[in-house]
């Protein structure tokens, strides 16, 4: 360090000797007159010099080169062959070591990029290649294309950069940019990045360490898209493996030998995800070969296995699509006679097929396999289809006494005498048939006999005479004192009277037939009704077991 800074004021002594020298020759040359354009002219040349120097400077900082004695000898033999003031050779930063500037000169002095560091030209360059897995940002099941945050690690050995530490100071290891020196050209095999350049391992922007014994390290973070083939049989309760994949992409496996530096990627600095969970990322080796070559060609490949995190699937949309498929099946408890049961598995339907759209959304286009839980909701729509076809047939059996039919004789039996009882539903004829005769009950007889009307009611007769037949009429006063006893309940009325009573008794019966039969009916559609609802409530129940209890291991995935 003592010896730059004797340099560094040696330059400046000799620069101002040779300042003040040219001021006085050129005062001697044109006297004293002249002086004063001259050392405004010098000055003026002087600040071009310094503003050229800085911008070289600026130059040869951006590549962290600086030139020597010997560089700029031999640049004053190239095709722009001019004189290169010694100043120049000072404009250097101050900081710089003059151990390393020799070092990178040395290096870089007739060394061409384009050529593979190996000594025979037979032999391939090994190149060791690792990844540290950091982050996954994303994984698009529609696009299938998996994002990913990785760091990338690639060793090679080049001797053309060898040097021996001793003779440039003790340096064992530099930076340079990799634009000055060779790099293999690995590429990501199945990149899904459509942007010109992406995937190729050759386009980093870091620098490349290089160690004295020829060893070069190259490390860097990007982000990669690769492509990566979604299974979602199993979603959202599914693993997915994706692969990335690395080889050379114009050198064959005598010229580039690619092979991982470990078995599996560096997940130290693994930053977890919310939605899935990284089960592993194994690596392996491989080599393909093609028809068209007898050259091998080598591959590393990283399988990174993840697994979906299920909770909020099942929060957001198998319990409400439960939820729902549920509430749908309240149309076997509402009563017959309310008007919105239709209405309401209609709703259920449409709100099943709104979840159905958010599912076609997040997963991919595919023909191959029904997603897991697609399954569930085509199997939750088709219940609720069924309970509407249910829901008709009940509305149906409800008001199949318009028709004024009796229930058939099998249905009879079946439904009210059989299922009745064990869906404990009481079938209200039943307790018609149970109840006890009234006294208000009318038990009418009509008896016409020789112009003569008789209506017995549940306390006697009444007896109705038609006085416009005397022959029998004192036939009737003795069999009218043998009865006295029930000659309290004898009511003598017009015919006319009599004849209306009939038609009244007629309808009453009518009705009664028609409450029996109205009664009949319903009781079938609140078996219906009661059967409907358990058929459906385990069906819903086998159908939920069946579709997410047997889905597989993922330990045996």
């Amino acid at each position: 360090m003592y010896v730059d800074e004797s340099k560094n004021l040696l330059f400046i002594l000799r620069s101002i000797l040779f300042d003040y020298s040219f001021v006085w020759i050129s005062v001697f040359c044109f006297g004293k007159k002249m002086q004063i354009f001259v050392l405004i002219a010098f000055v003026l040349l002087k600040e071009v010099l310094s503003d050229t120097h800085e911008d070289i400077y600026k130059i040869l900082s951006e590549s962290e080169m600086t030139i020597d004695e010997d560089l700029v000898r031999r640049s004053t033999t190239t095709r722009n062959a001019r004189a290169v003031d010694p100043y120049l050779l000072t404009m250097a930063p101050r900081n710089q070591d003059d151990d390393e500037m020799r070092l990178v000169s040395h290096l870089l002095n007739n060394y061409n990029k384009e050529v593979r560091p190996v000594q025979n030209k037979s032999d391939a360059v090994q190149v060791i290649f690792g990844m540290a897995y950091t982050q996954l940002l994303d994984l698009e099941e529609k696009n299938q294309v998996l994002v990913s945050n990785v760091w990338i690690r690639m060793r090679w050995f080049n001797h053309l950069l060898k040097w021996d530490p001793s003779d440039y100071g003790g340096i064992k290891s530099i930076n340079l940019p990799p634009q000055l020196i060779w790099v293999p050209d690995i590429v990501l095999y199945n990149n899904a990045e459509e942007t010109l350049g992406a995937g190729q391992m050759d386009q980093f922007k870091t620098k490349i360490i290089l160690q004295h014994d020829g060893l070069n390290k190259w490390f860097a973070p990007t982000i990669l898209r690769s492509r990566c083939s979604i299974n979602v049989e199993f979603f959202p309760f599914d693993d997915q493996k994706c692969d990335l994949k690395f080889l050379s992409w114009t050198y064959d496996g005598l010229r580039i030998n690619i092979t991982n530096s470990s078995p599996t990627a560096d997940l130290a600095t693994y930053l977890p995800s919310g939605e899935f969970e990284l089960i592993s990322a194994e690596v392996v080796r491989k080599i393909t070969k093609y028809p068209c070559c007898d050259e091998p060609y080598p591959h590393v490949t990283f399988t990174i296995h993840i697994r979906r995190k299920t909770l909020f699937y099942f929060n957001n949309l198998i319990v409400p699509c439960f939820l729902i498929t549920a509430l749908g099946l309240l149309t076997f408890v509402l009563p017959p006679a309310t008007g919105e049961r239709v209405t309401l598995v209609i709703t259920t339907l449409l709100a099943m097929t709104v979840f159905m759209l958010m599912i076609a959304e997040k997963t991919p286009t595919t023909s191959k396999v029904t997603p897991l839980i697609g399954k569930f909701f085509i199997a939750s729509m088709v219940i609720i289809g069924l309970s509407l076809i249910a829901t008709c047939i009940v509305l149906n059996l409800y008001e199949c006494t318009r028709a004024v039919e009796s229930v058939p004789k099998p249905i009879r039996i079946i439904v009210l005498e059989y299922l009745a009882p064990f869906l404990r539903v009481d079938p209200p004829i039943q307790r018609k048939l149970a109840r006890p005769r009234s006294n208000q009950q009318v038990d009418t007889a009509v008896h016409e006999k020789h112009g003569t009307t008789e209506v017995t009611t549940g306390n006697g007769a009444w007896r109705f005479h038609d006085n416009f037949h005397p022959a029998h009429h004192h036939h009737h006063h003795h069999h009218h004192r043998e009865e006295t006893s029930r000659q309290r309940n004898v009511a003598v009325l017009p015919k006319e009277i009599s004849e209306g009573i009939a038609v009244l008794s007629e309808r009453a019966k009518q009705q009664e037939k028609f409450d029996e039969l109205t009664e009949e009916w319903q009781a079938v559609a609140k078996v219906a009704d009661r059967l409907f609802l358990i058929i459906f409530l385990l069906t819903i129940a086998i159908t939920t077991v069946y579709i997410f209890v047997n889905r597989p291991d993922p330990d045996s995935i």
